[in-house]
C-alpha cells in the first residue's frame, strides 16, 4: 500500500470536510434547520390525550384551590399561567442546524443537538463524491465500502472516524487473545 505524505493527507482531508459540508448544508436547508424558535401543533395532534389529561388535571387542582381559604384568586392566576406556559412549550419546536464542528464532540451540545451525525447516513450522491474523490487514499475508500457491505450504508461519524482519528489508516486493528 502506498504511504500518503502529511501534504496529501491535508488535501484529502480537505476534500473529505468539504464533501461532509455540503452534505450537512443540503440536509440543514432541506429540514429547514435554521435553530430558530417555531410554532408546531404537531405535539398536539399526536398526543391528544396526554393534552385531555392535562386539562382534566387542571380542572382537578382548580377545584381543589376553588375549595382551600387559603388559596386566592392570585394563587388560581399564577397556576393558569403557569400551565398555559408549560402547554405553550410542549408547542415550540427547535430544529438545531447540524454543523461539522460537532461531528464526534460529547459535550453540552449533544443535549441540544442530540448525536445526529451517528444516525444520519451520507446520501448516495456524497458516497459516490468521495468514493470518486482522487485525493483520498484507496485504504479508506475501501474501508468505506466495507462499512457500506456491512451496514448497508455510511454515516457521518463513520467518514470523520476514517479520515480524522489518531491511529494510522493503514494500521491493521489489534485482536486480543485470551488465554
Amino acid at each position: 500500500m502506498a504511504i500518503m505524505s502529511p501534504r496529501h493527507k491535508v488535501v484529502a482531508m480537505d476534500a473529505i470536510k468539504s464533501i461532509l459540508v455540503k452534505e450537512i448544508e443540503r440536509i440543514n436547508r432541506q429540514e429547514g434547520r435554521d435553530g430558530k424558535l417555531r410554532f408546531n401543533s404537531e405535539f398536539a395532534r399526536d398526543h391528544r390525550y396526554l393534552c385531555l389529561a392535562m386539562f382534566a388535571g387542571y380542572f382537578a387542582v382548580i377545584a381543589v384551590m376553588y375549595q382551600v381559604p387559603y388559596m386566592g384568586f392570585i394563587s388560581f392566576l399564577a397556576f393558569t399561567a403557569f400551565v398555559l406556559f408549560m402547554f405553550a412549550m410542549l408547542l415550540i419546536e427547535i430544529k438545531p442546524v447540524y454543523r461539522f464542528e460537532d461531528i464526534g464532540v460529547l459535550d453540552l451540545r449533544v443535549c441540544y443537538n442530540g448525536e445526529w451525525y451517528f444516525t444520519r447516513a451520507l446520501s448516495p450522491q456524497s458516497v459516490k463524491a468521495l468514493l470518486d474523490e482522487p485525493s483520498i487514499g484507496t485504504a479508506m475508500k475501501t474501508r468505506m465500502q466495507e462499512i457500506i457491505a456491512n451496514k448497508g450504508e455510511i454515516d457521518f461519524y463513520d467518514v470523520y472516524d476514517l479520515a480524522y482519528s489518531k491511529k494510522p489508516q493503514d494500521e491493521q486493528p489489534q485482536v486480543a487473545v485470551l488465554n
